[in-house]
């Protein structure tokens, strides 16, 4: 049987990466609770931008130059879209489906439910606009998407996230699959800074709640309850089906939800 087939049938890989995925849907859940939990989060832009590297003029100019020079902005925009659920797939796709490395899968989905709090927990408390929505910059969206919203800034949990899989992966850096999730999420910082989407000082503190979760979760191990042992192997790969069906569902209607609002309404046969 193909190596990949075989973990599809290893409740050890199938238990952890429902674990992986259900943490992507509280992350999407905590930002549609937002909404009504984050009205007392203090705005503290105004402030923010007394701090030296947040002008105008640099973020414009980092911007032109990255967009005269067309190979290295479609590279870094390619990065920047790939983005946040693509270098969480990737990276468990690589450590759990393809090396399955159990212990190295646990680290890493510690890291990120630490990642999602902390950054959770911050943005409850105080809140800066990216630079984008600060300088209105046109053709980007101001809108709130599904994976997203305006006040999570910083950290930047999209280099928090970036950070961790560097950490998490460098054990496996001589691999070419382990140089290539080093490469790409080593971009995502020049990304999101050149395009205008973080200031310099969100990657910084994302890096620093990458570090911080990093050392705290060094050789953390998944309890799995017995119980889920217990599933028969046929239940459990239907689930595993059910809500990767799903998280690929919301994926695709975030990036583009009123494309998608159109459909449900001409199904609904409303104007």
């Amino acid at each position: 049987m193909n190596p990949l087939l075989s973990r599809l049938r290893d409740k050890e890989v199938l238990v952890r990466l429902n674990a992986f995925i259900l943490s992507y849907f509280g992350w999407i859940a905590f930002g549609v609770l937002y909404g009504y939990i984050g009205r007392w989060s203090v705005d503290i832009t105004r402030d923010f931008l007394k701090l030296p590297l947040t002008s105008k003029s640099l973020v414009l100019g980092l911007l032109d130059y990255t967009r005269s020079l067309v190979p290295l902005y479609t590279t870094l925009r390619w990065v920047y879209y790939f983005g946040f659920a693509g270098s969480i797939g990737f990276m468990v796709l690589y450590v759990l489906l393809y090396l399955r490395d159990l212990q190295t899968s646990d680290e890493l989905l510690a890291r990120y439910l630490m990642a999602y709090a902390g950054a959770g927990t911050i943005y409850l408390l105080v809140h800066i606009h990216a630079p984008h929505y600060v300088y209105h910059i046109p053709g980007y969206s101001m809108e709130n998407t599904l994976l997203t919203r305006q006040e999570f800034v910083l950290p930047s949990l999209h280099n928090t996230f970036a950070a961790i899989n560097i950490i998490t992966i460098w054990k496996y850096r001589k691999r070419l699959g382990g140089k290539v999730l080093i490469g790409i999420n080593t971009l995502i910082p020049f990304a999101t800074v050149f395009l205008g989407h973080h200031w310099i000082y969100d990657v910084l503190t994302g890096f620093l709640l990458a570090w911080a979760v990093s050392r705290v979760t060094d050789g953390w191990a998944v309890r799995i309850p017995q119980s889920l042992y217990r599933l028969e192997l046929k239940s459990l790969g239907a689930l595993t089906m059910f809500n990767f069906v799903l998280a690929t569902l919301m994926l695709l209607i975030a990036l583009d939800p009123q494309k998608w609002l159109m459909v449900i309404r001409s199904i609904l046969g409303q104007p």
